[in-house]
């Protein structure tokens, strides 16, 4: 959806980094059309039951918000239902690239669900984030 939204410059109704103008402002009616084209946008894309959940809320900006609130965290749970999948994972009968594809897949949403840390330090020499990505790398191919 952050691609669309950036393909179709409206990326800023969403960050925040396009204010709503004042009442009075000339842009203001401009603006609310905008926000409410990418409200339609985000919410056609959802599932029903997180539709309903933020039918509420006054801007693109607060869906967003909201759903990073909800689903934009670290979630052991979930890291665990996408481990057991992996684990599950057959081939079974199918060309060895749909097999790859399915596992690239999970394996990659694992990564963004419960991500391998690594140092921020700006000038870090320690090469924790390189041994940590061998490792991960690594538990994929076992």
């Amino acid at each position: 959806m952050l691609n669309f939204l950036f393909a179709k410059n409206k990326v800023g109704f969403i960050d925040g980094t396009i204010k709503k103008p004042d009442k009075t402002s000339s842009n203001h009616m401009a603006w609310m059309r905008c926000d409410a084209m990418v409200k339609g946008w985000l919410t056609t894309t959802m599932e029903k039951n997180i539709r309903s959940s933020v039918k509420h809320a006054n801007t693109a900006s607060e869906i967003l918000s909201d759903l990073r609130e909800r689903f934009g965290k670290e979630s052991a749970p979930r890291a665990y239902e996408l481990k057991q999948q992996i684990v599950s994972t057959q081939q079974d009968g199918t060309f060895v690239s749909t097999y790859y594809t399915k596992l690239r897949g999970l394996w990659n949403e694992s990564q963004s669900v419960l991500p391998t840390p690594h140092c921020t330090y700006h000038r870090c020499t320690c090469g924790l984030g390189k041994r940590l990505t061998e490792h991960q790398e690594k538990r994929k191919v076992i």
